[in-house]
């Protein structure tokens, strides 16, 4: 049936739980619904009402209240199979009759409703017992229940169970909702927890509050005084109760019972167990005393007890067995302290078995003495024998038990010194040492005393007791590289032996265990630094230091870098120059000292930066944009950070407009310094294209240009047109024409043509015509005759129309005069051109072509060309076709003409090319700029290269006119040319020239300061030797014995450093050491002698020394003596031959030497003179200082009205071979290539070990000199050098020609001063003489032309004295400073007076 149909759950339960399944019955049928009984639901749970519909199917089901369908609120809701849930349940909201209706889809229903009633579960109010209860207090609490339905049921629980009868608790209920329990007498089985149960039919609730009842602690064990056997454990109990847990503290008292305590504490043989038991373990006296034992819980003042602990001991030694030696017939005290309780007997006995004591022997003595822990017992034995050695016995006894110590007795004699001692290894830091001993007893020595010390220091010594006795040793601890002394000593019981035999060693070396001392660094340059230190301290070194390994790294991490320096450091200490480092780069620099064995520890790390230096690479990305018509925005970026090598300072923007022919202003190169990254730049040429450059620069200097960037300025409006013609076409017509604009600022789109009538002052008709840009003229028709008419022209740009030109009036007639409506001007054409030249006109004239004065003609010549139009064809320019040419027109009724000017541009003319000063690695250079060739320069190609090597070029600006060049090799000849451009092409090349760089060979030091010899060895001081201006790139070292013609090559390629040193050498012998010193400009070689010393380091006595130098002479060799014979023959044969030769010579000699002297004037002037000749100006001075003069300039002389006025003043750079004669040097001979004060390559000769030429002193020689011993002794020894030249000159000197002053680089770089010996001036008779004034300063120096005088005068020539050698003007050349020089004219004569600017 239908009424069957619905949900059927079973269930299943047993002792371990219960569980069920639910499933639905559907018949079909019309909804059907089963009664639904009374529901109870608890507030605050969840109610779930099922609806117990039947039929099927069911299409929805429904619930109501109080006729509102449900849910109506939030905590309401229908589940999907028609539960009607509410969540959480409310009493008052809740109860009531709940309608449950159900439909299917014909619509029949069914409708059933259902009672809900809610009730609220029980709540206690929380309780709690008071703290502090203890026994025999009362205390109470109250359960109240503040909520739930009744009925309601309150109980009570301890610990979980129903309170019991035996409790003594007392419940009662003060009304329906509260319970109270109450205790009148507390004890501490009402402990616990106790638990207040309500309960109803919704639910039970239960709340627990813990009562306490605090009990004081009483004994369960009390302790009791104990006794215990020394050595024996003891265990002393305390055991208390209490609520809470009472806490158990042993303390042992520090005196007497009343005294203080002090809290025992868990250790070793003391242990505290946890019931409160104290173990004591192996009991000594020190465990004696009171101990007390404490209880306390916090509950009143605790419980205590003090019991005595008493130890009982039986007697025993505090000392161990001993034994005693004694010198034979020496007294022997035998030693035995007892402990234990008292009283105590002691005794001695001999062997263990017979007693001792002065009634059996009288050289027996006993002694007993009481101490508090005991007795002190002796035994003396008088005049001890060897037969009283053997072993003794203490024996001591008590109530308590016995004990006996043994104490040994040994008589001895004095043992025998150790034998045979020897090392058996040596090492850097210990020795060990054997040795031998006879003893016939092995008791005879305990010990053995090693006894070693340094030479000249105390002794120190070790002790070898182990037993048994080692005859070896292993002495450690020693300094490597030292010298020692050892001995050993045997000591036993009857003293010490005498000392071994003295051993006489050297410990090994062994690494340097110091860094090297006193570390610097400093930067010299931007790529350089100069590192110096010294050795490390002597007790470090180990060894002798052969040299040093100098580290270096940029910043702190990573590893470092390693170069070796050869050489102990002594002398000074250690330096190097460090080179091609990074530039404005911080480096981090260690050292360290290596020796034979190796290398020692480093040094702290010393830090520096090199110095800054200008800028490696450009700024990057260059960027420009266009602002305005006249400004321009330029950006740019940093050059990297690593090529910047500094802090820049800021960036130069270098700008110029790109040049055409048209362009008439001033065309220099403008820089802008700013410290931003862009810039504009204002008040430009409008739609004008610019070239741009960005560099960087630092302190130091300007760095490198960005390639160059073109940006072009925006257009503007432009400017009026140059000129403006009207002329008379027809009876009807004008004809109208003008030119472009001068300035178009941007590109004509157009012309404006303004045309205005006139009738007396009023204005009849006003007209504008647009003309292309493509035209310049315009025929204006349909004028009115006698009318007068005004035209003027404008032209625009896209931006706009520009200025209008002037003016022109022009009255329409009937009569057509001849006029030109061509416009002439400057015409400016490339070198093998063409050009046309217009001469367009009106009125059919007849024309004519002028060039000067002179007509043209067609066919006259091949490149001129006249078109029946009118215009001159020009083709094939050359430069000689330049010049003015002029159109002229003639009807009858009018004439007129024009002139063009025209330029032809060819390439510019070769530079002058001249050097103004050259260093030891740089040459600066001068030129002269000639004809452009009509266009501008446009930059400069210098040529150089070394002799004998490739050739380089390096491009130069336009504006550049001067160029130092740079990183070139010491000492070296170069060729140089320079090539001009402009856009025609290239110039020819300036006249080559040779400079030389400052610096030569090396020289050669003196023996004294360079050589050192000792016994087996000698030093080399490399730094004295003389570098010349080149730095000594290395050494070629040999030597050998005198006696010997074998050298022996020590190093090939030695680096320069302070000093090295040859090892290996026999002593008192004579030795020769070779030498080879090379640099770029060449090399020196010397041989020096010496004899090293003695072995005692004295100088070997003169007869040694003979012997030494003394042999087989030279012509007792017959391989000597033959070679010589034939060379002296063919010497004699090649001396006649040579004066014959010289006598046929002799009658061309004069002709020879006046061409040589003609050459070298005309040589001198072309290659490295300057010569400007200009009129003297009134008003113009000569300079007062040498500081004043330009090394370029013209000046004129003070005294104008003494000089014709024809006089020319000419200015020259004239350069003398740096620092070599002093103040008054010779000028150059007449070979340039040899001789020319720039280019000074004169060679070096060869030196060898032979003694140096000193140069001849006089009575103002050095002594009043300011100069340094050091200097002057340098300079002497290149003076010296130079005297070696076989290749002598004579001078003479033409007052019409050139005057000569000597000279010094102004940028020298010579260490020393010169030789301030006299130099002579040589004259020959030719033509005239120059003769010196006799008061002049070398700054201020006249020559004069003199009429020929007698030879003999010769002797009596004045001379530059010490006193005019300006000590000032050296003093700036040591500095490297800039000196002048130049001459004064005597003022009579005709002669040309010269300016010498150095």
């Amino acid at each position: 049936m239908v009424e069957d149909g619905g949900e059927y759950t079973c269930s299943a339960e047993n002792r371990a739980g219960k569980t069920s399944h639910s499933a639905r019955l559907n018949i079909y049928g019309m909804p059907y619904i089963r009664l639904i009984p009374k529901v109870t639901a608890v507030a605050g749970e969840t109610l779930q009402l099922k609806c117990p519909v039947a039929g099927y199917p069911i299409e929805e089901i429904h619930w109501e209240r109080g006729g509102r369908e449900l849910p109506d609120d939030l905590r309401q809701k229908v589940l999907p199979d028609g539960t009607l849930q509410i969540n959480p349940v409310e009493k008052k909201a809740d109860t009531g009759v709940y309608t449950c209706w159900a439909r299917n889809k014909q619509g029949h229903s069914a409708r059933r409703s259902g009672e809900v009633t809610v009730i609220v579960p029980p709540i206690i109010e929380p309780f709690s017992f008071q703290d502090g209860l203890s026994e025999g207090m009362r205390t109470r609490t109250v359960c109240g229940v503040s909520a739930g339905d009744p009925p309601l049921v309150v109980s009570w629980l301890k610990d979980g169970q129903p309170l019991t009868p035996s409790l003594g608790a007392n419940v009662s209920a003060l009304d329906p909702y509260s319970s109270l329990l109450s205790i009148s007498s507390l004890d501490s089985r009402h402990s616990g927890d106790f638990t207040c149960v309500a309960s109803n039919p919704a639910s039970e609730v239960r709340y627990t509050a813990k009562l306490q009842v605090k009990v004081p602690p009483r004994w369960l064990v009390e302790p009791m005084d104990v006794n215990v056997e020394r050595n024996r454990h003891i265990a002393l109990h305390c055991q208390a109760q209490g609520v809470p847990t009472p806490t158990v503290t042993w303390k042992k008292a520090t005196g007497s019972k009343s005294g203080d305590y002090e809290e025992v504490r868990d250790h070793m043989y003391t242990k505290l167990l946890e019931n409160g038991t104290l173990l004591l373990q192996h009991v000594k006296e020190d465990r004696e005393g009171f101990y007390l034992c404490q209880a306390d819980n916090g509950i009143g003042t605790g419980i205590g007890k003090v019991i005595q602990l008493r130890v009982n001991s039986s007697p025993y030694f505090s000392a161990p067995s001993r034994l005693v030696s004694v010198k034979k017939g020496d007294t022997a005290t035998l030693h035995c302290d007892v402990n234990g309780d008292k009283p105590i007997s002691v005794i001695w006995l001999r062997g263990g078995k017979t007693e001792l004591n002065p009634s059996t022997n009288y050289r027996v003595h006993v002694k007993q003495d009481v101490t508090p822990d005991g007795v002190a017992a002796e035994l003396q034995i008088v005049n001890a024998e060897a037969t009283d050695s053997g072993a003794y016995f203490c024996q001591a006894s008590n109530m308590y038990g016995r004990d006996q110590q043994l104490v040994q007795l040994l008589v001895q004699e004095p043992p025998l010194s150790p034998q045979h001692l020897e090392a058996v290894m040596i090492s850097s830091r210990s020795v060990n040492l054997k040795w031998q001993h006879k003893s016939g007893d092995s008791n005879e020595v305990f010990k053995f005393i090693v006894e070693y010390r340094e030479l000249d220091r105390p002794w120190q010594q070790i002790d070898l007791n182990d037993m048994p006795l080692q005859f070896a040793a292993l002495i450690e601890d020693l300094k490597p590289a030292t010298r020692y002394t050892f001995r050993v000593i045997a000591e036993g019981p009857a003293g010490k032996s005498a000392p071994s035999t003295e051993l006489l060693l050297r410990t090994e070396p062994q690494r340097p265990a110091g860094p090297p001392l006193n570390l610097s660094v400093r930067p010299v340059s931007s790529t350089e630094l100069l590192i110096t230190w010294t050795p490390p301290l002597p007790e470090l070194r180990h060894g002798d230091i052969q040299g040093f390994n100098i580290g270096f790294r940029i910043g702190t991490v990573g590893s470092y870098n390693f170069t070796t320096i050869t050489g102990d450091g002594e002398d000074g200490g250690g330096e190097l120059l460090l080179g091609g480092l990074a530039k404005y780069t911080r480096y981090t620099i260690v050292a360290q000292a290596f020796n034979e064995v190796g290398a020692g520890p480093l040094t702290e790390p010393a830090t520096t930066q090199t110095m800054e230096d200008v800028p490696s690479l450009p700024p990057e990305d260059v960027r420009c944009a266009a602002l305005t018509s006249q400004s321009l925005q330029v950006s740019w970026q940093p050059p990297p950070t690593e090529h910047c090598n500094g802090l820049l300072q800021g960036y130069k923007l270098t700008y110029e407009p790109v040049l055409d022919d048209n362009w008439r202003g001033n065309d220099e190169m403008e820089t802008r310094k700013t410290t931003a990254l862009t810039t504009v730049i204002m008040g430009l040429r409008k739609f004008t294209n610019y070239s741009l450059q960005v560099l960087a620069f630092t302190k130091v200097g300007d760095g490198v240009l960005t390639a160059t960037t073109y940006c072009q300025t925006e257009e503007d409006v432009p400017g009026a047109p140059a000129d403006i013609k009207a002329v008379v076409s027809s009876p009807q017509s004008l004809l109208v024409s003008w030119l472009a604009p001068n300035e178009p600022n941007g590109i004509i789109t157009k012309y404006n043509l303004y045309k205005r009538s006139m009738d007396g002052r009023q204005e009849i008709d006003h007209a504008k015509q647009t003309i292309s840009s493509q035209h310049t003229s315009f025929e204006v028709k349909g004028v009115q005759p006698h009318v007068e008419y005004q035209f003027w022209v404008t032209a625009s740009t896209r931006i706009g129309e520009g200025q209008s030109s002037r003016v022109v009036t022009q009255v329409a007639s009937n009569r057509v005069p001849a006029r030109i409506i061509s416009f002439g001007g400057i015409i400016v054409r490339p070198w093998r051109g063409s050009v046309a030249l217009s001469c367009v006109s009106v009125g059919t004239p007849r024309r004519e072509w002028l060039r000067g004065e002179q007509i043209l003609k067609g066919g006259a010549n091949h490149n001129i060309q006249l078109l029946d139009t009118g215009e001159l064809i020009l083709s094939n320019l050359q430069l000689a076709d330049s010049g003015n040419y002029t159109c002229q027109v003639d009807n009858g009724q009018g004439s007129d003409k024009t002139t063009y000017n025209l330029v032809v541009q060819v390439p510019p003319s070769a530079p002058l090319l001249y050097v103004t000063s050259a260093t030891s690695s740089s040459v600066l250079l001068h030129w002269k700029t000639g004809n452009n060739g009509g266009a501008a320069i446009s930059g400069y190609t210098l040529n150089y290269r070394k002799e004998h090597g490739n050739l380089d070029e390096i491009h130069l600006s336009r504006h550049a006119m001067s160029y130092e060049l740079k990183g070139l090799l010491c000492g070296t000849t170069y060729h140089l040319y320079l090539v001009a451009h402009n856009k025609i092409g290239s110039s020819p090349a300036s006249h080559p020239l040779q400079a030389r760089t400052q610096g030569h060979p090396p020289g050669v030091p003196s023996s004294t300061s360079f050589i050192s010899p000792n016994s087996t060895s000698v030093v080399l001081r490399l730094h004295v030797w003389p570098d010349n201006g080149c730095p000594i790139l290395y050494f070629v070292l040999q030597y050998r014995k005198s006696s010997e013609s074998q050298w022996t090559l020590v190093s090939n390629a030695l680096k320069p450093q302070r000093r090295t040193s040859i090892t290996g050498l026999t002593p008192a012998t004579q030795y020769i050491v070779k030498l080879e010193a090379h640099n770029i400009a060449g090399f020196s070689t010397e041989e020096f002698a010496f004899m090293t010393l003695t072995k005692e380091g004295e100088v070997p006595p003169p007869d040694l020394m003979q012997q030494g130098s003394s042999g087989n002479p030279f012509y007792a060799d017959v391989k000597i003596l033959l070679p010589v014979i034939i060379l002296a023959v063919l010497l004699l044969a090649s001396g006649a031959t040579a004066i014959i030769c010289l006598k046929h010579r002799r009658n061309e000699a004069a002709k020879e030497q006046l061409d040589n002297q003609q050459n070298a004037e005309a040589q001198r002037e072309r290659y490295y003179a300057t010569i400007h000749k200009v009129a003297l100006q009134a008003g113009e001075k000569i300079p007062e200082t040498s500081e004043d003069i330009s090394p370029y300039a013209t000046f004129q002389l003070s005294e104008p009205s003494t000089l014709p006025q024809n006089t020319m003043l000419h200015s020259f750079m004239y350069h003398e071979h740096a620092m070599t004669e002093g103040c008054a040097s010779p000028p150059p001979a007449s070979s340039v290539q040899r001789n020319s004060p720039y280019y000074n390559i004169q060679k070096f000769p060869k030196v060898h070990g032979r003694p140096r030429r000193t140069n001849r002193k006089t009575d103002v020689d050095s002594d009043d000199s300011e100069s340094d011993p050091d200097q002057l002794t340098s300079s002497r020894t290149e003076s010296s050098n130079h005297l070696d030249m076989k290749h002598k000159h004579n001078f003479i000197y033409h007052g019409a020609q050139s005057s000569t002053s000597s000279d010094i680089s102004p940028m020298s770089e010579q260490k020393s001063l010169p030789r301030r010996g006299r130099a002579r001036w040589l004259q020959q008779n030719r033509g005239s003489t120059r003769q010196m004034l006799p008061h002049l300063a070398v700054a201020e120096t006249a020559f004069t032309d003199r009429p020929q005088q007698p030879e003999q005068n010769t002797p009596d020539r004045p001379e530059l004295s010490e006193a005019e050698c300006d000590i000032d003007t050296l003093k700036k050349l040591k500095l490297g400073l800039r000196s002048s020089l130049w001459s004064r004219p005597s003022g009579s004569g005709q002669a040309s007076d010269y300016s010498i600017a150095v």
